[in-house]
């Protein structure tokens, strides 16, 4: 379920001092509920992780991060004179430490994927993407009021070609990357059931008709209808 109206009209306003203390969770999103997103890293049709920007009742989550990540960068600023305050010591890195780290001199939200000797592997939880990180810095409580906006969704209704076998082909993955990435758009949510939820990607172009990505795949010949479409 997506957070209640109340909660996200507080949060576009958000500020360290409204915000109140408590753990990172993913935003949450129900079944047969249409989202506005930002498709931000593919690996496969069954791996496309979207940024959640708008919930089903308008509220812009975008805006939201936004205001977030400035007052994290702001933060992270001040305290980097002293690393060894900011840094978060390394016998306390596990996986799924949620941190903030440094990319291109701009402050981002991130959970441990992999622990490394002096580099770890990151995931940015609000944009999906990986990378491999020297530094992992202590992320205050209130920077944990907003959910986290990435999640990793799986095409709904398809499935591989049987001359594929068990992996996807990378032509696949590449199409969906060259079509969407960073493109605006139209998420149903047809199953939350599983590991990850299920969905139907559509296109929103500034003019003609809709593109339904799902089936786009299937006229490529990327992709067959599984039984249940």
């Amino acid at each position: 379920m997506m957070p209640a109206d109340c909660e996200c009209m507080d949060l576009i306003h958000w500020s360290p001092e409204k915000a109140v203390q408590g753990v990172l969770k993913q935003v949450q999103i129900k079944e047969n509920e249409t989202i506005t997103g930002r498709v931000t890293h593919v690996l496969s049709p069954e791996s496309v992780w979207i940024q959640v920007c708008l919930s089903p009742t308008g509220y812009s989550y975008v805006q939201m991060l936004g205001s977030l990540t400035d007052n994290i960068s702001d933060t992270l600023g001040r305290k980097l004179h002293n690393l060894r305050t900011a840094v978060i010591p390394a016998n306390e890195i596990t996986r799924g430490t949620v941190c903030a780290v440094m990319v291109e001199g701009r402050a981002y939200r991130g959970c441990v994927e992999k622990v490394g000797t002096d580099v770890h592997c990151v995931r940015l939880v609000d944009f999906g993407t990986l990378h491999s990180v020297e530094h992992l810095f202590t992320l205050d409580n209130y920077y944990q009021t907003l959910p986290s906006l990435a999640v990793n969704c799986s095409l709904a209704n398809i499935t591989r070609l049987p001359e594929d076998g068990s992996c996807w082909p990378e032509e696949a993955a590449e199409f969906l990357e060259e079509n969407l990435k960073d493109c605006l758009v139209k998420v149903r949510i047809v199953s939350c059931q599983g590991d990850k939820p299920s969905v139907e990607i559509y296109t929103q172009p500034a003019s003609g008709s809709q593109t339904y990505m799902n089936q786009q795949l299937v006229y490529e010949r990327f992709a067959a209808w599984s039984q249940s479409e």
